[in-house]
């Protein structure tokens, strides 16, 4: 799943902003179908943001139950003629969304994105009403999971983690657009040999377009282009995403039509790097790297998990005042913003799968689908075997730049079966390297 982009081809509407917002611990608005008219008895809501710390309330901070998000948006009328998308970054823990009274996507898990075609249900330079009611009720097969109970003020419930259970639209809400034939998805791996990098792509498209691809360096020189859906692009002399050093290319992918003519295009950046699990060692480009870093929550005063730019420049100004590398995100797949931000500045990320509790019940319900889906579209780089958990045998089912067990015992060798599925899509890498023995964080 590709993120929205500005481009030639494409443009997007950012959704953020405040929405009407009403509290339904009944589960009433279902049934009265609350998202055929305005939100009746609203407060106005930031989105993103959690809700639960915004309202110096008990009731709101403790709400168990249904929660309704309302916004009217206009259309911009040079969309005619072009695919139109809705997409949420992440909705927790559970949502249902409708376009005027159309019911219109429904999405299980909180920590990851998903989007629908509107196309045929909103009218370019005009309105269309959006309304969401997100879930944040714990069962077995919820990430986190947990369990409730009816008191004399209501339902509360009770927590197998370590967290508060934050609610809400947490990132951000889009509406953009990409043409009728477009490209899907982008897949890249990359390697080195000596001085030379290699950047293997796959394309995947809607329609019928020739695809070409293009590969840029950090200041906009072209390195090496080709044709066609698959290929292997290589760079002489290249610049490596390396321990310390962040350096990123820019991969563009296009589709052209009979004539030669441009009708999709779309960017990625992407870091030429190899990692690779050698016995105890954890290697980036051949070399040796130590964890110094911390296991982080998304978790603020006010904006609960809600994605915010001034925190996270914050929290990343404070791990290199602390000399640390790397971080792990516990424990659930963060913004992609994040991400974007760690590519760039050379710090090393264990992005985990939201599995905080897992069971039986919730690898039922999430399998290994939403995180490889999320993480496929990022800069990408060679997949390193997946470490074995010492206490259940089992490896994790995260596609990340670093692999950890499932139950947080420490991993053993890889198997033959781990190291097959083992996947990776970062090129993070630490903003130090370091020649020092590791020092344990909270991984």
């Amino acid at each position: 799943m590709l993120r929205p982009q500005d481009n030639a081809t494409r443009e997007r509407k950012s959704l953020n902003g405040l929405w009407m917002f009403r509290l339904d611990p009944e589960g009433a608005g279902r049934t009265a179908g609350w998202w055929r008219a305005t939100l009746d008895r609203a407060r106005e809501m930031p989105v993103p943001a959690s809700y639960n710390d915004i309202v110096p309330e008990l009731a709101v901070r403790d709400h168990v139950g249904d929660a309704w998000y309302q916004t009217t948006v206009r259309i911009p009328r040079g969309w005619a003629g072009e695919r139109i998308v809705l997409r949420f970054d992440a909705a927790t823990h559970r949502a249902v969304v409708w376009v005027n009274d159309v019911q219109v996507a429904e999405h299980e898990g909180g920590y990851t994105p998903f989007e629908v075609d509107v196309t045929d249900r909103v009218r370019p330079g005009g309105t269309a009403r959006v309304t969401v009611v997100v879930n944040n009720e714990l069962t077995w097969a919820s990430v986190p999971p947990g369990t409730q109970q009816q008191t004399a003020t209501g339902r509360t419930q009770n927590y197998f983690h370590d967290f508060f259970n934050y609610a809400g639209l947490h990132r951000s809400v889009w509406l953009y657009t990409t043409p009728r034939t477009h490209i899907t998805g982008i897949s890249v791996d990359t390697g080195l040999d000596g001085g030379t990098g290699t950047v293997r792509y796959a394309i995947r498209q809607a329609g019928s377009a020739e695809p070409h691809v293009t590969l840029r360096d950090a200041g906009g020189a072209q390195v090496a282009v080709s044709e066609g859906a698959e290929g292997l692009l290589t760079v002489p002399d290249v610049h490596p995403w390396a321990p310390g050093d962040g350096y990123l290319y820019e991969l563009e992918a296009s589709l052209h039509d009979a004539g030669g003519n441009l009708v999709d295009s779309y960017t990625l950046p992407v870091g030429v790097r190899t990692v690779e699990v050698r016995g105890t060692e954890f290697l980036v480009n051949g070399e040796p790297f130590y964890f110094r870093g911390f296991g982080k929550h998304e978790d603020a005063p006010i904006r609960g998990k809600g994605h915010d730019d001034a925190l996270m420049v914050h929290d990343f100004e404070l791990m290199e005042w602390i000399g640390a590398n790397s971080f792990r995100t516990s424990h659930y797949p963060y913004a992609e913003e994040v991400l974007d931000y760690a590519d760039r500045h050379g710090i090393v990320v264990i992005d985990e799968t939201a599995a905080v509790g897992m069971n039986l019940r919730v690898l039922v319900t999430y399998g290994r689908t939403d995180l490889p889906r999320r993480t496929r579209s990022r800069p990408s780089g060679p997949r390193p075997s997946a470490p074995t958990c010492r206490r259940c045998g089992s490896s994790s089912t995260a596609t990340a730049t670093i692999r950890v067990s499932c139950c947080g015992a420490s991993p053993t060798s890889p198997t033959p079966a781990a190291r097959k599925r083992a996947t990776t899509s970062r090129p993070c890498s630490p903003k130090r390297a370091s020649s020092t023995p590791p020092v344990r964080s909270g991984t």
